[in-house]
C-alpha cells in the first residue's frame, strides 16, 4: 500500500513539474462563421479536392470546428479525411501541419444534404474556429 501511495505522489509530482507548456508566441485566434450550402441533388455535391498537392513550408496551425447543426459532419483538410463531428460538437481541434499558404478544408453532412467549403490562410501559431451553421 505504501508503494502505491508513493508511486501516485511521484507520478503527480512529475506531471506537475514537466507539464509546463512554454510557447514563444501567443496564438492568433480568428473565428469564422460558415453557412451551409444545401444540396439539391446528391450528384452535385462537390466533394473534397484531392488533386496534386502544392509544396508548402513546414509548421503548424490549428482549426477548431464547432458543429451547430443536428447532423453528423465529415471533415477533410487538404483533401485528407480528418474525422467526423457529432451533432452540436464544439471545439474539435484538427492540427494542420503545412502552413504558410491557403489551406483548403471541406465539410459535409453524412446524409449529404449540406456542405461547407472554403480555404483559410494558415501560418505558425494561428488558430481558426470554424462555426458550421445551417
Amino acid at each position: 500500500m505504501k508503494k502505491l501511495v508513493f508511486f501516485m505522489f511521484a507520478v503527480i509530482g512529475l506531471t506537475i513539474a514537466f507539464g509546463n507548456k512554454a510557447t514563444a508566441q501567443a496564438a492568433t485566434k480568428k473565428k469564422v462563421a460558415v453557412i451551409a450550402q444545401e444540396v439539391k441533388e446528391k450528384k452535385d455535391l462537390p466533394g473534397p479536392e484531392a488533386g496534386p498537392r502544392e509544396k508548402k513550408t513546414r509548421g503548424y496551425c490549428y482549426a477548431y470546428f464547432d458543429n451547430y447543426t443536428g447532423h453528423y459532419v465529415d471533415i477533410w483538410v487538404e483533401g485528407i479525411y480528418q474525422g467526423r463531428l457529432s451533432p452540436y460538437a464544439t471545439s474539435v481541434r484538427i492540427d494542420v501541419w503545412v502552413p504558410g499558404n491557403w489551406t483548403k478544408w471541406y465539410a459535409e453532412t453524412t446524409d449529404k444534404s449540406l456542405y461547407w467549403s472554403n480555404s483559410s490562410y494558415c501560418n505558425d501559431s494561428r488558430v481558426f474556429t470554424l462555426n458550421l451553421k445551417r
